[in-house]
């Protein structure tokens, strides 16, 4: 049985998925929030705008910019390429065919 067999491969994702399980399911109660008070930010507003609109700024920059140089690209010349006759060897012969 080579390593790369399809039992082997399933054994493999197997323990993986158990693993992520286990960690998951171990992680739960540390996960809960406490539900005793409220907090409060000493931030007076959020960042989420502002962050949110800088990086569509960012995007769509960066889409332009990808825009413009697909455009020089297409505008390069376009370099013939030659093709040239593929030559195929002759047949081999066999050894009962050969005269010794």
């Amino acid at each position: 049985m080579s390593a790369w067999s399809a039992r082997a491969l399933g054994s493999r994702m197997a323990v993986a998925g158990s693993v992520a399980v286990v960690f998951l399911v171990g992680s739960a109660p540390g996960a809960v929030a406490g539900t005793g008070g409220t907090v409060e930010s000493s931030v007076p507003f959020t960042v989420a705008g502002p962050v949110g609109i800088a990086a569509v700024i960012v995007g769509v920059g960066g889409l332009a910019v990808g825009l413009l140089r697909r455009r020089k690209a297409s505008k390069a010349p376009v370099v013939p390429v030659v093709v040239a006759p593929l030559k195929v060897p002759a047949p081999r012969r066999s050894q009962a065919d050969n005269p010794a």
